[in-house]
């Protein structure tokens, strides 16, 4: 099914849904695993489908962040999802979602990024200049998407010509060092790939190098070239979106997030840009640690803390007696006295333990959301939200009821049983029902 057709009902009713999908006349229940930040509209669209046209009785909605962190094999997880249209950062704790933040960086950006390239390499080759080119579109949006998915691909921060202009005192290098193919078979940056061009009128043909195309993947993902306080909060590069939000999470959601990064989304298979990003993420944090204060004026309090005028000899011996207590007719030195056990901090601490990896950078594999999906729906998981369909059909998106006026207690109670995953929350009997985190889109 198209990119196009994912939520738009005329086209999904007919052609693909029934060409395409092996579609059973009974009636099926579906777990539906979309992100938390769909708009309610695209959600009502699709759900309409699901219930008449599938005849679903009953809609499970999944987040596709917990998804894909049950996919990965953990319970908490940093998920950044690169999508199509956007960039998700999302903090999953305890299979809850903590925190979302998100960027405009994308697929749709890395289009424009390669149409941009191809169209001022094509200008070159009529001799005109790149600024003064013809306006609007040059080659075709399916000749971009072919070229960004066979050919797309991000340095590591070693190779990176950004980073070495960043770098004070680096040490002279050939230029011939730099483009030789190494022993393992790196592949040199100035060599040229040709590109056949079908629809554009002007050329069949155009010429590329490799490293334009990697810094085609770093101008949209990374952007090093610009301060980072000229970027706005919704165009922030994704290494600086994914630091921020971990500044701004609770020092032990993350310490577990943090050991646990997850990368997903079509842009995710880009080669050496997962990579990339960790490193950057790692560069960052080595640098400012997890400080949020920052700036000119705080690097002198910093590395010069301010001195303290010693106290006197009179003054140390008033502490010293002071220190020494009088229990049961028994002298006691108070500063010398080992700590009584703390049961509490005993058990916190051997809970810290079974949580694995904690306050490491660290990055793990995930076979994505719709395999997480699969896995909860054959453990019968209960759904974040359920939606029944004759409770669809009579009251539609605005009369889900919100979280909090859902009993908690009355869920509580519900069984673990056969079925968990499709029934509990939603039932005919209930007067509530709730779309969960989506109700707020």
């Amino acid at each position: 099914m198209s990119r196009r057709c994912l939520f738009t009902k005329t086209v999904c009713l007919h052609t693909p849904a029934f060409r395409f999908l092996l579609v059973d006349s009974r009636p099926r229940r579906i777990a539906l695993t979309v992100p938390s930040g769909l708009p309610t509209p695209l959600l009502s669209t699709a759900l309409d489908i699901l219930f008449t046209r599938f005849q679903a009785p009953l809609v499970s909605l999944l987040s596709s962040a917990v998804m894909s962190t049950v996919a990965g094999g953990v319970r908490s997880a940093l998920v950044i999802d690169l999508g199509w249209a956007e960039t998700t950062v999302t903090s999953v704790y305890e299979y809850r979602e903590v925190r979302s933040s998100r960027c405009v960086r994308g697929g749709r950006q890395l289009l424009n990024e390669t149409h941009e390239l191809l169209k001022a390499t094509v200008s070159r080759m009529r001799g005109q200049d790149a600024t003064r080119a013809d306006g609007g579109h040059m080659l075709s949006f399916k000749e971009c998407e072919d070229l960004s998915c066979r050919l797309a691909w991000c340095r590591s921060a070693t190779n990176s010509s950004s980073a070495e202009s960043r770098t004070v005192a680096l040490p002279t290098v050939q230029e011939h060092d730099e483009l030789e193919v190494g022993s393992d078979g790196d592949i040199r940056e100035d060599d040229l790939v040709a590109i056949p061009l079908e629809n554009c009128p002007f050329t069949s043909e155009v010429k590329v190098t490799f490293g334009s195309l990697a810094d085609v993947c770093e101008r949209t993902f990374l952007d090093l070239d610009y301060d980072p306080a000229s970027f706005d909060d919704h165009e922030m590069p994704v290494h600086l979106l994914a630091y921020h939000h971990l500044l701004q999470l609770p020092m032990d959601v993350r310490a577990v997030c943090m050991s646990r990064i997850i990368f997903t989304g079509g842009c995710s298979n880009i080669p050496g840009l997962k990579g990339r990003i960790f490193q950057e993420v790692s560069g960052i944090y080595r640098e400012r640690g997890w400080d949020p204060v920052r700036g000119k004026a705080v690097r002198p309090a910093k590395t010069n803390p301010p001195v303290r005028a010693p106290s006197s000899e009179a003054e140390s011996k008033a502490a010293n007696t002071a220190a020494r207590t009088d229990q049961d007719g028994v002298w006691h030195d108070a500063a010398n006295v080992e700590p009584e056990i703390d049961p509490i901090e005993e058990q916190l601490k051997r809970g810290r333990e079974e949580r694995g990896v904690l306050g490491t950078l660290r990055s793990i594999e995930s076979l994505g959301p719709w395999a997480g999906a699969s896995m909860s729906c054959q453990l019968r998981v209960p759904a974040m939200a359920n939606v029944e369909r004759e409770n669809w059909q009579l009251h539609g998106a605005s009369g889900a009821s919100r979280p909090g006026d859902v009993d908690v207690r009355a869920q509580q109670r519900q069984s673990m049983g056969p079925g968990g995953l499709m029934r509990g929350a939603g039932g005919s009997n209930q007067a509530n029902w709730t779309l969960g985190i989506w109700g707020y889109s």
